[in-house]
């Protein structure tokens, strides 16, 4: 009976010591223990885009800063990435035309420090991730469409169509002037500011000493003008001032429509 017990015995504690075995090599839930270097560079390949490469990528040091049963593993890295594609920045507007300049081109290299956060969620890993500072930033983004601005057309700084831009504003400033050239502008700003003005009743131009014309688009120029002025019953001048007069064009007539400080 001793011997069928001592058997007993043994047989039991041959099964303890399996399962024991079985439990503590599982691996945190069937996975890794924890985040590898490829998960991590993988993490961060996908966080930065398409637009960058990750080409060098090193744990400087790795801690758990959980329990076993919720592990979070937090490490610090570096990492070197490669533009492989051109991104650009916003470098002013003009009208109805936004223009952008060349920010990084392919081939171009960052190197980027930062610490990375990793949990078990689910059976994998899920990843967050901080870079410190803002190293890409200067890079800018994808070049936008027309339709993802408010404005009717996206130009480069520095291309073809640039120059094509600036040669049509050009022609038809060349255009513009030519047309105006005939107009009596000192006539339609006199009297747009004796009967339409805001001293209209109280003061008229006297004379309009001096004025110079400033496109604005195809359909509107202003015209500075420097005058001297006096009250309607006056002979003579009686104060000098200068003003800025918006000339439209109104259905194919040119018509002074504002005036202003």
């Amino acid at each position: 009976m001793a011997n069928s017990s001592n058997s007993v015995w043994a047989v039991w504690l041959v099964c303890v010591l399996f399962v024991s075995l079985a439990v503590s090599g599982c691996g945190g839930g069937g996975g890794a223990s924890q985040p590898s270097e490829a998960d991590l560079r993988q993490a961060l390949a996908d966080e930065l885009g398409e637009a960058f490469k990750v080409t060098d990528f090193n744990i400087e040091a790795m801690q758990n800063t959980g329990n076993e049963v919720e592990p979070n593993f937090e490490a610090r890295y570096n990492a070197s990435v490669e533009l492989t594609q051109n991104l650009y920045t916003n470098d002013g507007s003009q009208g109805d035309v936004r223009f952008m300049k060349l920010g990084g081109e392919v081939g171009d290299e960052a190197e980027l420090f930062g610490t990375t956060g990793s949990v078990r969620y689910q059976g994998d890993w899920a990843h967050r991730l901080y870079i410190e500072g803002n190293p890409l930033s200067e890079f800018g983004g994808p070049l936008p469409q027309a339709s993802e601005t408010r404005y009717k057309q996206v130009i480069v700084r520095g291309s073809a169509e640039e120059t094509a831009h600036f040669a049509a504003l050009d022609a038809k400033a060349a255009e513009l002037k030519a047309q105006i050239g005939t107009l009596p502008l000192e006539d339609m700003i006199t009297d747009f500011y004796n009967t339409k003005g805001q001293w209209q009743g109280q003061f008229v131009i006297h004379e309009v000493m001096a004025h110079r014309m400033e496109p604005k688009s195809a359909d509107q120029f202003m015209v500075h003008a420097k005058y001297s002025y006096r009250k309607p019953n006056a002979s003579g001048p009686q104060g000098e001032d200068r003003r800025a007069f918006t000339v439209s064009n109104q259905s194919g007539e040119w018509q002074v429509v504002r005036m202003a400080g």
